[in-house]
């Protein structure tokens, strides 16, 4: 797992045919064709669970770019965040290096980092490699899901395991 700046992450968003906005950050998942807007589960004991699906639904990836772009919303424990960034001997405050850079053989790792972005109540984009899939995760509690044109199943697939009804195409 590696430390990005915000400029690193426009880059390496951009490198990766993420179209990105003025500021140079990527425009949200409704931008794209086929999406679905789902609410996160309410209760720690779904969280996890939902986490470990939302990454999971963005496979196959070499890598995947957890970019937090919005904190400071609501109460943060940024002592737990600090705590576990420490443990991957990166001393720089979030707003120092907001991305954080997963590869495809460190999924718990994106999990848990996602997990802790979702308890802080940040704006993240997870951003994959592939680009079959993305997502935005909000701090006001939802996730939005978005799938390129050649795969708009995996948007319905990523809705039906969460009980929702298929998604239609958005225009």
């Amino acid at each position: 797992m590696q430390f990005l700046t915000t400029a690193e992450c426009s880059t390496w968003a951009s490198d990766h045919g993420f179209r990105l906005d003025k500021s140079g950050q990527p425009l949200w998942p409704h931008e794209e064709r086929h999406h679905v807007r789902q609410g996160i589960p309410i209760g720690y004991a779904r969280l996890t669970w939902f986490c470990k699906h939302l990454e999971h639904s963005l496979q196959p990836r070499e890598a995947c770019l957890l970019w937090v772009t919005a904190w400071g919303i609501w109460e943060e424990n940024l002592q737990l965040y600090y705590r576990l960034r420490q443990s991957y001997a990166d001393p720089r405050l979030l707003q120092e290096a907001p991305g954080h850079l997963f590869l495809d053989y460190e999924p718990p790792d994106l999990v848990t980092f996602l997990e802790v972005a979702i308890l802080c109540g940040w704006d993240a984009h997870l951003l994959p490699s592939a680009g079959y899939a993305r997502a935005f995760v909000s701090h006001d509690e939802f996730v939005e899901f978005a799938a390129d044109e050649n795969n708009p199943h995996l948007a319905a697939q990523f809705a039906a395991a969460l009980g929702s009804p298929s998604p239609g195409a958005a225009a």
